[in-house]
Parts: structure tokens; C-alpha cells; sequence
């Protein structure tokens, strides 16, 4: 021990790794708070409407986007409602159970994913500007397999 009562605690690479990662999270996400400020979705609804980007034709519950971000059921309801206000989702009523809604991005959500989406795009390209193409690949890459991983091995 030092004379400052401060102990270097031994940590795997891998944990630096995970930590970092959520470093780097935390900072994305007060950047990009700071950078949609001025358009009409913040960063919290974004980070849902983007979610239904990855296949639009796709239709979601409540209950399903609650497991997928792994969050509690009235925060979401809360959120989609909003964007169905706002005519970012469409909703539909199930065909058999009138009680599950179903809701997809309409054309309107996927507009303004986009305007959202280049809000923010200089300043992730700024970060990366001085890495190299295989750098970014590589990261990429491996960023994806860990991903993967974890949202496979969900407990």
C-alpha cells in the first residue's frame, strides 16, 4: 500500500474490455442527447425507433421489445406510445387476440431514423477518423462477435 491509502486493483483484459465498452456508451449516449437536442427525437427513442430499422417489414409487442432491450414493460409501453403518437410506429391488432397490438416503423419513423441518423453521423466519423479502414473492420468484427455472444447467453 501507498502512503495515499490507494491499491491498484489487478483486473483481466477482458474486464478492462467491458468496462471500456460501457465508457464508451456512456459517453455516446450523452453525445448523442446533446447532438438530437434540437431534433424532435430524443436519444432514448431514437436508440427504440433504430431498433425497428434492423427489419421494417417486422411487427413487435410490448412485451417482445421489453425483452430485447431487457427493461421493464411500463417504461416501454411509455415510449412506444409516444412514437405512435407522434407517427414514427404503426400499430396493428392481432388476428387473434384483439388485446396484443403489433407495432412496425412507418415511413414517417423511417425519415426521421435517417435525419436522426446523419445528426450524429460527423461526429462517430470524427471519432473514427483516424483509424484505419482495418481497424474499423477489425473492431467491427469483433465488437459483433461479443455481441453475439452475450445476446445468445442471456440469463
Amino acid at each position: 500500500m501507498t502512503g495515499n491509502n490507494k491499491r491498484a486493483v489487478n483486473r483481466l483484459p477482458e474486464e478492462d474490455i467491458l468496462i471500456w465498452i460501457g465508457v464508451v456508451a456512456q459517453l455516446n449516449r450523452t453525445r448523442s442527447n446533446r447532438l438530437l437536442a434540437d431534433t424532435s427525437l430524443p436519444y432514448p427513442l431514437f436508440v427504440l425507433l433504430r431498433h425497428f430499422c434492423h427489419d421494417p417489414e417486422r411487427k413487435w409487442t410490448v412485451t417482445q421489445l421489453t425483452s430485447a432491450f431487457e427493461t421493464g414493460q411500463s417504461g416501454m409501453t411509455k415510449k412506444v406510445q409516444k412514437l405512435l403518437a407522434a407517427k414514427l410506429l404503426k400499430q396493428t391488432a392481432d388476428s387473434e387476440d384483439g388485446r396484443i397490438k403489433w407495432f412496425s416503423i412507418s415511413p414517417l419513423g423511417l425519415e426521421t431514423v435517417e435525419a436522426s441518423s446523419a445528426a450524429l453521423r460527423k461526429d462517430i466519423l470524427e471519432a473514427f477518423s483516424v483509424w484505419s479502414a482495418d481497424e474499423i473492420a477489425q473492431a467491427h468484427d469483433l465488437l459483433f462477435r461479443l455481441k453475439t455472444h452475450m445476446d445468445d447467453n442471456r440469463h
